[in-house]
Parts: C-alpha cells; sequence; structure tokens
C-alpha cells in the first residue's frame, strides 16, 4: 500500500509539473517610441520585391519567438493605423519622406512617432530589419526610441561561424560588367543594373594558372578548395596525385555542416573538386564513389544540377539555396557552402553573350538571396570569385563589348568579400590558393594547403 501511495504522489506532482515545464518563457515586449511593441503593425507593399516581404515576415517572427506576440502583416493599401512599421517602399507618406542617399549595403530607418519605415535597396532591408529588431526591440522590456531623423547604417557584422563561397565559373571581370551594357529584362531577375558583387564593401584580385598553365575548372576549383596549385585534370589532388583535404572535409572536422551547390551536375569539375578526390575531372565512377564516401563519413549536403530555365527558374533555385541553408545552418558549431553558377562558362565557351548575362543574373539572384541570409545571421563570412576567365571578353577599340577567344585565358578575376576578415582582400592582388588559405584560416586552421609557397593572407 505504502508503495501505491508513493507511485500516486508522484504522478500527481509529474502531472502539476507537466504543463509548467512546457510552458515558454517569452520575453516582456519593448515600448518603441512610447508604445508597446505588441500594439504596431506591419506594412508591406504586397507588390513588392520578395525581399521587402520576407524582411516582414522576417520582423513578424522574432516577435513571436521572442515576445510571443503575434504582429499581422497589412498591405499598404489598408487603412493608416497609429503604429506601424512599414518595411521597404510602399505609399505610405513616411517612405516618400524616408529618401536617403546610401551607398553599397547601407540602409536607412526614420520615425515619425509610432510610424518607422525601414528601407534598403533591393536585398539590403535584410539589414535594416535584422538592424531593427537587435537594435530597437532587442531585450526585455527595454524602452527604445527611434530617431525622428534619417538614420544611415551598415549591416551589423560579427565574428564569423559560417563562411559562403560563391564561385561564377569563367567569370572575369568583364562578365561581372555586362549589366551596364545589357538592358535586363531577363525572366526572374530583379531588373538590376550591377553585378551585386560591386554592392560588397571589400573587392581584389585573384591570379588563376595552374601549374599546367591556365587553368581548367578543375585545377581551378582544386586551389579555392583545397589551397594547392595542381595539374589540369586532377580534382582534389596535388601534382602527385596525392588527395588533399579540403574546405569541405576542413569543416567537418572542425564539427561544422557542410554544402557543395551547383547548377551543374554533382560530377561536374566545381563542385567535384569540393567533395571528392580523382586522377581526371571525366573519371565519373571515381569521382561518384568518393562523394557517397564523403557524404556517408560526414553528411556533406551535395545538391548540384538545376540549370533551371523559365518563369519559376529562380523560384526553383531559391529553394534549394533555402533548403541546404536550414539543413547546415542547424548546426550550432556553423557551417561552410560552396555555391557555384557553371553556367557563365559555357556560354562563354560559345561566345554567345546575351546566355552569359541570363547565367549572371541567375548568378545575381542567388548572390541575393546568401546575402539575405548573411544580414540575418551576421556571423557569417562571404566571398565571392571566379576559378578563372572564359572567352577573353573586353570591349573593341569602338566600345562593343567582345569575345576574343573559345576558352580560358589567365586574366585575373574578382574577389568579392563581406563579413570580419573580409578586409584582408581589398586591393589585393593574390594567388587564388590564397582563398583557401585565408577562409580556413578564419575558420581557425592555420595550416592548410600549399603553405610552403604561398602564405595567407592572416600572416
Amino acid at each position: 500500500m505504502k508503495k501505491v501511495s508513493l507511485l500516486l504522489v508522484f504522478l500527481m506532482i509529474f502531472l502539476i509539473l507537466m504543463p509548467l515545464a512546457s510552458c515558454t518563457h517569452y520575453m516582456a515586449a519593448p515600448t518603441i517610441n512610447g508604445v508597446s511593441l505588441e500594439k504596431y503593425v506591419i506594412i508591406c507593399d504586397e507588390d513588392s520585391l520578395d525581399y521587402n516581404r520576407r524582411a516582414a515576415e522576417y520582423i513578424q517572427s522574432v516577435a513571436k519567438q521572442r515576445y510571443g506576440i503575434d504582429l499581422p502583416i497589412l498591405d499598404d493599401g489598408s487603412a493608416k493605423g497609429s503604429c506601424e512599421i512599414v518595411v521597404g517602399e510602399t505609399s505610405r507618406a513616411i517612405s516618400s519622406d524616408l529618401d536617403a542617399q546610401t551607398e553599397g549595403l547601407e540602409f536607412s530607418i526614420l520615425a515619425q512617432g509610432t510610424s518607422i519605415a525601414l528601407e534598403g535597396d533591393l536585398f539590403i532591408i535584410a539589414a535594416a530589419a535584422y538592424y531593427f529588431m537587435e537594435t530597437y526591440a532587442s531585450l526585455d522590456g527595454q524602452i527604445s526610441v527611434v530617431p525622428e531623423e534619417i538614420a544611415v547604417h551598415a549591416p551589423i557584422v560579427k565574428e564569423a561561424k559560417n563562411y559562403i563561397l560563391l564561385i561564377g565559373d569563367g567569370m572575369g571581370v568583364y562578365q561581372t560588367k555586362l549589366f551596364e551594357y545589357m538592358e535586363n529584362n531577363v525572366e526572374g531577375g530583379d531588373g538590376e543594373d550591377v553585378f551585386y558583387g560591386y554592392m560588397l564593401p571589400y573587392m581584389g584580385y585573384s591570379r588563376t594558372d595552374s601549374l599546367s598553365g591556365t587553368t581548367d575548372s578543375a585545377a581551378g576549383g582544386t586551389a579555392l578548395s583545397c589551397g594547392i596549385k595542381t595539374i589540369n585534370g586532377y580534382i582534389g589532388r596535388d601534382e602527385n596525385l596525392n588527395d588533399v583535404k579540403s574546405l569541405t572535409e576542413l569543416a567537418h572536422e572542425l564539427g561544422k555542416s557542410a554544402a557543395v551547390m551547383s547548377t551543374e551536375v554533382r560530377t561536374g569539375a566545381t563542385p567535384s573538386a569540393f567533395s571528392a578526390h580523382a586522377d581526371s575531372r571525366n573519371s565519373t565512377a571515381e569521382i561518384l564513389e568518393s562523394i557517397f564516401s564523403l557524404k556517408g563519413k560526414y553528411g556533406t549536403v551535395v545538391e548540384c544540377g538545376y540549370n533551371y530555365h523559365g518563369v519559376n527558374a529562380m523560384e526553383l533555385i531559391e529553394g534549394k539555396i533555402t533548403n541546404a541553408l536550414d539543413q547546415v545552418s542547424a548546426n550550432e558549431n556553423g557551417f561552410f557552402l560552396m555555391y557555384e553558377e557553371a553556367y557563365i562558362d559555357k556560354h562563354c565557351h560559345d561566345n554567345d553573350i546575351e546566355k552569359t548575362f541570363m547565367a549572371l543574373v541567375r548568378f545575381n539572384q542567388a548572390i541575393a538571396r546568401f546575402m539575405e541570409f548573411a544580414f540575418y545571421n551576421p556571423d557569417t563570412f562571404v566571398l565571392i570569385t571566379a576559378d578563372h576567365e572564359t572567352g577573353k571578353l573586353y570591349p573593341d577599340e569602338d566600345g562593343t563589348l567582345a569575345y576574343h577567344h573559345d576558352d580560358h585565358s589567365s586574366a585575373n578575376v574578382l574577389i568579392f568579400a563581406y563579413g570580419i576578415g573580409a578586409e584582408l582582400f581589398d586591393g589585393a592582388e593574390v594567388e587564388n590558393i590564397q582563398i583557401a588559405h585565408t577562409i580556413a584560416a578564419l575558420m581557425g586552421e592555420d595550416n592548410f594547403g600549399d603553405q610552403s609557397v604561398y602564405q595567407s593572407l592572416t600572416k
């Protein structure tokens, strides 16, 4: 009887404590410009770019997770409310009043009493949304005042634990200048007139030759992945055909997740250089076996082969990017991710300038999605570059941009970088292997790749 009584007591205590343990503890909502955050609504033009809609949804999501409050998102055609957070360009008067001169990745914020407006060009609105929530709506029951004058800010940046390397295969300097020469009415684009890399704060140059001379994508990808110069055609192996550790493998050894993404198939030269070791880029069976081994050992996300076209192309690619980021960002130790746009190179080989531009627009859209992630997760480092230039694209004497070759060239390619450590590349002209060395060093590994020849920029 005593045992039964004790069991009943324990059962009653468990039933009492269980609902208490399951309760979510929310912080008290902050007061912003004299009114509790829970009194606000979010205003967004339903016909605006998806970046603005996602920024509005980000504010809504953080408010729910942090404070347990539901901030409705209303179209700007709705009746004017007393307390509004206006996201992006809208028909609200405060949107017209917020006309700041911003450059690069800058965004602006303005308050008029309890009407607060956030604006940033294209994907930069993400940085504005993050800044607003972390500066004015981040502390338990805080009192915040958004200035009633236009304030221009730069994105919040923190020490990196996530590393994203974006590669435009065959993308030389003048490929990135195509936005200045072409009318951008490409389906799925933003109508942008600039390659998004130029919006990043730091820019340098990379020399791309391999041990064979002018590089191919296998040796170029291996240089960026493993930090070594090798022979054309080799995948993740040095000139003596020894396997060399890749950034993907290094990330896993450091407890991070990793993903390899490309519009090319997974056995393509660049994705293979980040996920396999093989004597030849044409050794498909050996490459596949190596990829499966990597995935089996570490669970690497290998998401490739989506050369989509048409109305829904970018939506499909964005879905792939979101899915991969969701997987790797679940790791609290961070991740390394490589993404390649392969078709810049392919269209340059064909000297097809219009299709080259379409591939660049598609790459731009991918860059925008990764930069959104970096703004919402400021402990993220992003670097954009190319494995080599293809086609010797440059202006003729009359200023017309034209190809002068149908193969790879030894021209320098650009490096664009964002995040803590990105300043190391500013104005620098480096060997391509130093990109891998520097990313590895920022991860905490100083002895990576061929350190006997070329030292990391962090030294």
